[in-house]
């Protein structure tokens, strides 16, 4: 109230309390007047006095009384003005505070409205969360079924491939670089003595990991058959078989299954007795260094396998001129297609040849570890992009 002002007589701007001090005052000034000159009249004015003179003098009291009358209707009148000024605040205030409250009612249905959408999404997000947990659990049960499966795979692999005292044994002068690009391998190799003669081949299935495992088990099979129980040392003669058998288990002829696998393969015979070696390949050449030279043996460029008109393929047999203390390395491409060095580039054929010269020298198991390292550091942080075989022979 105290910032209400109204204008007297259009003049003074006063407040409530500035208005009640100021008539206070002259109320008091009138009614002390009337009082004094009731008791203390003033002397008559002369006959020829003037009528402002006669009106103090003569009719003193009754003029106080009117200007306290008229004091009293003015602060009556005024008074009137502070309260409908001070209504009028009121209801603008009313109103700001009506507004407000219809401003705080919208808030408070909007905040509804939002906390009833956040508790929707809360629940369908713990709706979403429940099912990714369960989904979680179901996945990780499956991962761990899978994992056993594939090491159990691992496990059959391993046994199927020859030991390695028994290696050791056929081919005392040898190392094997074998490392599968995921747990099982679709590389495989095979060490066999029969009749005074050794076979050795490193085969490259289609793919790699379980579906190359599976291939590999076919080719292992073949081989044992064409070997020790066909007793067949030719190694032209071992990829033909082979051939026939990769086509027939696999429903190839004709294109009956639908399955285009097969595999690629390097194979030496070694004739114990006279040291001679003899080499056949399915699109996997093979290496021989004698005084520091590489030369290659190219191999045929038709797989094993894949032979629609049921008719088997016709492989080259090769005669190795090697001399004792020369090496002889089989390989599958997976050494020489990894992606690697300071440019992320394949290590390819040529590095390959040069690095196998470098060790050619060096004892078999340093050829094995100086090969492993120079692989591992070619990787560096790239992924393996395929398994990695390659077998290495000192004559």
């Amino acid at each position: 109230m105290n910032e209400i002002k109204i204008k007297i007589y259009g003049i003074l701007s006063l407040t409530r309390k500035q208005f009640v001090a100021g008539y206070s005052l002259f109320f008091a000034f009138f009614v002390i007047a009337i009082v004094y000159f009731f008791f203390f009249p003033p002397e008559s004015s002369p006959v020829n006095a003037s009528f402002i003179r006669k009106l103090f003098s003569d009719y003193v009291v009754l003029t106080f009384l009117f200007f306290l009358i008229w004091l009293v209707v003015e602060g009556i009148f005024y008074w009137d003005k502070f309260i409908k000024a001070q209504y009028k605040l009121i209801e603008e205030q009313k109103n700001v505070i009506e507004t407000r409250e219809q401003h705080l009612i919208l808030h408070k249905e909007e905040i509804e409205t939002q906390r009833d959408e956040i508790i929707s999404q809360r629940d369908e997000i713990e709706a979403q969360r429940d099912t990714v947990m369960s989904q979680m659990e179901t996945i990780s049960h499956q991962k761990k079924e899978l994992t056993q499966s594939i090491q159990y795979a691992y496990r059959i692999q391993c046994a199927l491939l020859p030991p390695d005292n028994y290696i050791k044994k056929c081919l005392p002068n040898s190392f094997i670089l074998y490392i599968p690009k995921d747990v099982v391998s679709g590389d495989f190799y095979f060490v066999e003595q029969i009749s005074g003669y050794t076979i050795v081949a490193a085969v490259d299935c289609t793919g790699h990991g379980v579906p190359g495992a599976m291939m590999s088990v076919i080719g292992y099979n073949l081989l044992n058959q064409a070997v020790k129980i066909n007793r067949i040392t030719k190694p032209s003669e071992i990829l033909s078989f082979l051939d026939v058998g990769v086509t027939e288990i696999l429903r190839q002829a004709h294109n009956e299954s639908g399955v285009k696998d097969g595999m690629d393969l390097s194979l030496v015979c070694i004739d114990n007795q006279m040291r001679t070696v003899e080499y056949a390949g399915a699109y996997n050449s093979i290496y021989y260094v004698h005084n520091n030279v590489l030369s290659e043996v190219k191999a045929d460029k038709f797989p094993i396998g894949v032979n629609e008109d049921e008719v088997a393929d016709v492989y080259t047999n090769n005669g190795l001129p090697v001399s004792k203390n020369d090496m002889v390395y089989l390989f599958s491409d997976g050494y020489a297609d990894q992606f690697g060095g300071p440019k992320g580039k394949k290590f390819k054929y040529k590095q390959l040849e040069d690095t196998l010269v470098s060790v050619s020298n060096e004892l078999v198991d340093k050829q094995k570890e100086l090969i492993k390292k120079k692989f591992l550091d070619w990787k560096g942080q790239e992924e393996q992009v395929d398994d990695i075989l390659i077998i290495g022979i000192r004559v």
